[in-house]
């Protein structure tokens, strides 16, 4: 059995994390790709050998050969895409963060319960290796009662004419390209925050958007993390956790390709890094195949949000 895949989209996260790794997966195919420019979906499909370039999204979800699409368009798109998806009976992954808003989440979820459709919520991080080492030790108490985290993850992107930027198709810059990793892992690891704190800046670009977050969540009065997300400065890409007489230190550990270095008290843990993407889509096609959930699913995806939201409305 074969699973057609269509991207909607053709961004850098379309181009260097789906592509490879759906190229290394047996009886999966992308057979068609969505963007808003003719004549730019037409290049994209040409370079990786897609078939079919649309712009429309009607027109793509008609293809009967089309079993499931990968959503990593612009956040504000996501509600209207992933719902036509829905009715069209396809499967869905879904890039972070999963819409703009709580109440465009509860559509999309209506919709997805409705439809019966496997929905994957992309945090890909959850696949990095280093990460997982941390979740293992944390799941087998080999760190013993944490009480502080803190993870930073910056780009130096430095386009205040990006869409993230502009706040018309996000409300979030730093917060959508690298906080709702941190905010996804912190909750994978210890459940759900029960306080926050943010403080966000603009200071570079004056942008509409957040150009640097640091957000503080306290998970029951017994574990703080906090997590700095920037999209104006040098990249930083490291995590750490702090129990009373253990630490684990995880350098490189986020995004695409990774050099990850995890320290468990100072001595280097041997890893094996894999493909953040390859571990995605794998877990998500076999989701479709054996009519389960994926690791994260869209109750990941509405917490995050909803924790974005309200940092967004209590903060500065």
């Amino acid at each position: 059995m074969t699973l057609n895949i269509a991207l909607l989209g053709t961004g850098r996260i379309a181009e260097y994390g789906y592509i490879p790794a759906i190229n290394k997966i047996d009886d999966v195919s992308i057979i068609s790709v969505l963007s808003r420019s003719h004549a730019k979906g037409s290049e994209f499909a040409i370079k990786h050998s897609i078939p079919k370039a649309y712009v429309e999204i009607d027109d793509l979800l008609e293809d009967k050969l089309l079993d499931a699409v990968i959503v990593c368009t612009p956040d504000s798109l996501h509600e209207e895409q992933v719902i036509k998806s829905c009715r069209a009976r396809k499967h869905i992954l879904c890039e972070k963060p999963m819409a703009t808003g709580v109440k465009s989440c509860e559509n999309m979820i209506f919709e997805i319960e409705k439809a019966g459709i496997i929905f994957g919520m992309a945090h890909n991080n959850r696949f990095n290796a280093g990460l997982r080492y941390i979740k293992d030790a944390l799941d087998s108490n080999l760190i013993g009662q944490v009480y502080y985290a803190r993870a930073m993850l910056t780009t130096l992107q430095n386009d205040p004419s990006g869409w993230r930027a502009l706040g018309k198709e996000s409300k979030f810059w730093a917060m959508s390209a690298t906080g709702a990793h941190m905010i996804d892992i912190f909750r994978w690891y210890f459940g759900e925050p029960t306080k926050m704190k943010k403080i966000s800046l603009s200071p570079k670009f004056k942008s509409i958007n957040d150009e640097i977050t640091t957000l503080s969540l306290n998970f029951n009065e017994k574990i703080i993390c906090d997590i700095t997300a920037s999209a104006i400065l040098p990249p930083v890409n490291r995590i750490e956790i702090y129990s009373n007489d253990n630490s684990i230190i995880g350098e490189n550990v986020f995004g695409i390709k990774t050099d990850e270095r995890i320290y468990h008290n100072d001595e280097k843990v041997m890893i094996e890094p894999i493909s953040s993407f390859f571990g995605e889509v794998v877990d998500f096609t076999n989701a479709i195949i054996k009519g389960v959930e994926p690791r994260s699913t869209y109750k990941d995806g509405i917490e995050n949000i909803r924790i974005m939201t309200d940092a967004l409305s209590n903060g500065n």
